[in-house]
């Protein structure tokens, strides 16, 4: 099974491009590991992941022990930033 270059390189770029951001930096070692965990479920099924946002969002919080409120306010202000 091969892959064209285009395809892969595709794939690795936008992989971590949230990394990158200012908002991002700005979060504890917590919250960078919740928003990984979301865009890693964002990754794994983008089809669905808009129905279930929230839900991600809750789970997550819980599982990393943050405020839902802070990780809502995260992606609201990258939405903002963009």
């Amino acid at each position: 099974m091969t892959q064209k270059f285009n395809n892969f390189y595709v794939k690795v770029v936008e992989k971590d491009e949230h990394k990158k951001s200012k908002e991002y930096k700005k979060l504890s070692p917590k919250m960078k590991n919740a928003v990984d965990e979301i865009f890693t479920k964002m990754d794994s099924k983008p089809s669905d992941f808009l129905n279930t946002f929230e839900k991600s969002i809750k789970d997550v919080s819980k599982k990393f022990k943050v405020s839902e409120k802070e990780l809502m306010g995260y992606f609201e202000k990258e939405m903002l930033s963009i």
